[in-house]
């Protein structure tokens, strides 16, 4: 079920672009820096929201990799192209311990040297810190991001925050910050289902009841249904599932009509939320606005 955005004026409600696995590998083979990853239609659109993120389902390079007839590696050729300044990229996956921590800690050295805010990875020493997403007079939102077990045998200094960790995470920032919007961004799912999973429907409820306004889960490479629990305390909203985006991990994705971007809309006078999927495509690995171009 999508929720219809209203109809109302655009400037009292807060953007949030949502999209799912981005995994450049393919890509990086075939046509390292000959070809943008967006067209200028939806480079305009994506930079219209006031905060775009994206599952960064990639690991950097490292001189072992972990087996797997999938490709999930990355560099800076490609992901200069996410260097959207709205965009967070999304890290709380296990892709990106392909390369174990050395590929880890890569990965989260590729992102700063693009300049690319993230959240997902942290250090054992310096812990896990929510990612303020906006500056005002914006009202305040917050991004936590985990999955459902801490990638903790990846380590022994790099880890992801596990689903128990993180709702104790999002209980504190809610008491601490009361009025402020806490968007939940989680790696999980039953790959190629578009229904929840037992576990997902649980968590969603946990987080929910502890303060979140807005869940979102990536993981199943299928687009879900989206939700308002409406006897949460926010009336959380809940995407069960994100999809792929620009997806390499295989090439089914390199020319694929149905590529998806997800709206959510906040409500800064009431709380409300709602939602539409933004459709799109890719041509040879691109993104694009078909409606638009």
């Amino acid at each position: 079920m999508l929720l219809c955005m209203p109809s109302c004026s655009y400037g009292r409600y807060l953007e949030i672009l949502a999209a799912g696995d981005v995994t450049p590998a393919w890509r990086m083979l075939e046509e390292p820096v000959t070809a943008p990853l967006f067209s200028l239609a939806a480079r305009q659109r994506i930079s219209q929201a006031h905060v775009f993120l994206w599952n960064c389902e990639a690991s950097g390079p490292a001189t072992y990799s972990k087996p797997n007839q999938y490709l999930f590696h990355a560099d800076s050729a490609l992901l200069a192209d996410l260097a959207f300044p709205n965009a967070v990229a999304i890290t709380a996956n296990n892709h990106v311990f392909d390369g174990y921590q050395e590929g880890a800690a890569n990965l989260l050295s590729i992102l700063n040297y693009l300049g690319i805010r993230h959240n997902g990875l942290f250090y054992k020493e310096s812990g896990y810190k929510p990612q303020l997403l906006t500056q005002p007079p914006l009202p305040v939102v917050y991004l936590l991001t985990g999955s459902p077990m801490s990638q903790r045998g990846s380590g022994p200094d790099i880890f992801t925050l596990g689903y128990a960790f993180l709702l104790e995470e999002v209980r504190a920032l809610r008491i601490q910050e009361p009025g402020a919007y806490i968007i939940v961004y989680g790696h999980d799912g039953d790959e190629y289902a578009s229904a929840p999973s037992r576990r997902q429907v649980y968590w969603a409820k946990q987080l929910a009841f502890a303060g979140a306004d807005v869940v979102l889960f990536c993981h199943n490479h299928r687009y879900g249904e989206i939700v308002i629990l409406e006897d949460t305390p926010r009336r959380t909203l809940v995407a069960w599932s994100l999809g792929n985006f620009l997806f390499g991990g295989n090439l089914k994705w390199k020319n694929h009509p149905d590529v998806r971007l997800l709206s959510i809309l906040i409500d800064t006078d009431t709380g409300e939320k709602y939602a539409e999927w933004i459709y799109g495509m890719t041509r040879n690995w691109s993104f694009s606005l078909p409606e638009n171009e």
